[in-house]
């Protein structure tokens, strides 16, 4: 028979163990999402950072947590608080996956007071996600920066093409067409894009945040960042006329105009609106060579 001493040294050791697994497990929990408060890495590409960005998560059940982020001018401790409203919106939240298979463009809520912008987001199990704070602070300027939510548990092994993909996708109803996925490194130029349905020029397109369509490129090595926007083409054919729409215009032909991408391979989405305001995303995979 156990000895009461012996007893009550079990208990303790017994409780001893499940308190270091309930913190190794509250550890974990943080972990899932990196650091406590982190720095955000500038990854708007060709630009400068200006300010200070910082993220930390919230955890919430299972893989959902709510993102956090709160700027500052360098140098101090004092939040921005006043931001120009850029496509109808003070903040781009974009999140993507480790293995670029899955795309997030959100406008997380922001508390005047403090400063702090809040998104709630769930992810997948075994994947790192990048989390890219698209902001344009009053007086500023474009400001655009990267954090890294790690992986619950062993991350996947698996990984993204970095083949250039068809010049085409389908997005719902929609084929989505570029004039071409190998582009010319380091210098600009001007793409075209087409949105067709049932093999003709679709005609029920709309706006999307003030624009025909959104791109964003992410380069999957230095994953610097790039969010720009195309203009409607003036007239019903493919030719490129010297007379181009308003960017708030829409319209099945576009033209974007494509900043110098340095080496590489970038995955890109578009983004617009079809029928019944309803928003579509079309994937492609970029070399820049």
């Amino acid at each position: 028979m156990e000895s009461p001493t012996r007893a009550r040294l079990s208990g303790t050791i017994a409780a001893a163990v499940a308190a270091l697994i309930a913190v190794g497990g509250a550890s974990f929990a943080r972990a899932s999402v990196g650091p406590a408060e982190q720095i955000g890495t500038f990854a708007l590409l060709g630009g400068s950072p200006k300010i200070v960005s910082k993220f930390w998560a919230v955890m919430g059940g299972g893989l959902a947590s709510t993102l956090k982020v709160r700027q500052f001018p360098i140098g101090s401790t004092t939040a921005i608080l006043n931001y120009d409203v850029e496509m109808q919106r003070t903040i781009h939240m974009v999140v993507i996956r480790d293995d670029f298979a899955t795309f997030a463009h959100l406008h997380p809520d922001f508390n005047t007071t403090t400063g702090t912008f809040s998104q709630s987001f769930t992810k997948q199990a075994n994947h790192r996600y990048y989390v890219y704070a698209d902001t344009t602070p009053h007086g500023i300027g474009q400001q655009v920066f990267r954090f890294t939510m790690e992986s619950d548990g062993p991350v996947s092994a698996m990984k993204p093409s970095l083949v250039p993909s068809a010049p085409s996708a389908t997005a719902g109803p929609y084929t989505v067409a570029l004039e071409k996925t190998t582009l010319a490194a380091n210098t600009p130029q001007s793409l075209d894009l087409t949105v067709d349905e049932n093999g003709q020029p679709a005609h029920d397109l709309g706006s999307y945040l003030g624009a025909p369509a959104h791109f964003v490129f992410i380069n999957t090595s230095s994953l610097a960042y790039v969010h720009i926007h195309p203009m409607v083409r003036n007239g019903n054919t493919n030719a490129k006329g010297p007379m181009k729409m308003n960017m708030t215009g829409v319209g099945p032909l576009m033209e974007l105009h494509v900043p110098a991408l340095p080496a590489g391979t970038y995955k890109l989405w578009i983004q617009f609106r079809g029928g019944s305001y309803k928003l579509y995303t079309a994937p492609f995979t970029i070399a820049a060579q």
